[in-house]
């Protein structure tokens, strides 16, 4: 395949974790990609012409922090869907500062809780701190679960966003979604928007592709991230990662 020459230059690749970098929740990593990230990271941090590799993930932020030392990654990370940055040097977590309605989440938590896990429909994800992310108990009832939580938050729904992704519904504050989140991370490296690469799956990953300059996409992602993303690999997660990187000249 003939190697991709964008309109500018490409300083910094921004992965999602499910159904990207890796296969999704409780599937073997590819170590082979990671060592393979984590060199270019090693490049891009001795030359800076070169560019780096970071995660941009619903997942929470210990997630996040444990794979971003796999890919030896030296910028922040973003984690819980934009709500904030895991930076590894000097080491820190900070939520994104137009976070708004995390005072609600208890009480959202409590009727989510009444409403669908008492009831064995859902389990919530552990881990995270400013948002909710639902699995249903039977998997083939994934789509059920926004009209369950509505339903369950009653009021409250209107003060919360509820966006899928490809396994779960994720319930997130008002303001908070990964473009944000890409936004915040430009301020904290001063990396334009216009020079990262995007490459996510699902419904949640939207506003990250419409932000950046430019985004990609596996054979695997929902058909809205298709339509919207620049390029398509043919093939899904890890490889499709290899496919994106190979197609816009960021590695042999």
């Amino acid at each position: 395949m003939p190697q991709s020459k964008p309109d500018s230059r490409i300083a910094l690749v921004l992965l999602d974790i499910d159904g990207v970098l890796t296969a999704g929740e409780g599937q073997p990593l590819d170590l082979a990609l990671l060592a393979t990230l984590a060199e270019m990271n090693r490049h891009a941090r001795a030359d800076p012409r070169r560019p780096a590799v970071t995660l941009c993930s619903g997942r929470p932020a210990p997630y996040v922090e444990v794979l971003q030392q796999g890919i030896d990654g030296h910028l922040p990370a973003i984690f819980e869907n934009g709500a904030g940055l895991y930076v590894p040097q000097p080491y820190g977590f900070y939520p994104h500062p137009r976070l708004q309605g995390v005072g609600l989440l208890p009480q959202v938590r409590t009727a989510i809780e009444r409403g669908l896990v008492d009831r064995g429909r859902a389990f919530i994800q552990p881990g995270k701190i400013y948002s909710l992310t639902l699995f249903a108990t039977d998997p083939s009832q994934t789509r059920q679960l926004r009209e369950w939580t509505v339903e369950a938050l009653g009021p409250l729904a209107d003060k919360v966003q509820l966006v899928y992704s490809t396994s779960c519904l994720n319930v997130l504050p008002p303001g908070v979604d990964k473009g944000q989140g890409a936004s915040f991370l430009s301020e904290r490296t001063r990396i334009p928007l216009q020079e990262m690469l995007a490459v996510g799956d699902s419904d949640v990953d939207l506003p990250l592709l419409d932000t950046v300059g430019h985004s990609a996409a596996p054979s695997n992602a929902e058909a809205g991230v298709r339509n919207s993303a620049d390029f398509v690999a043919d093939r899904p997660t890890g490889d499709a990662v290899r496919e994106i990187l190979i197609h816009y000249g960021l590695l042999e």
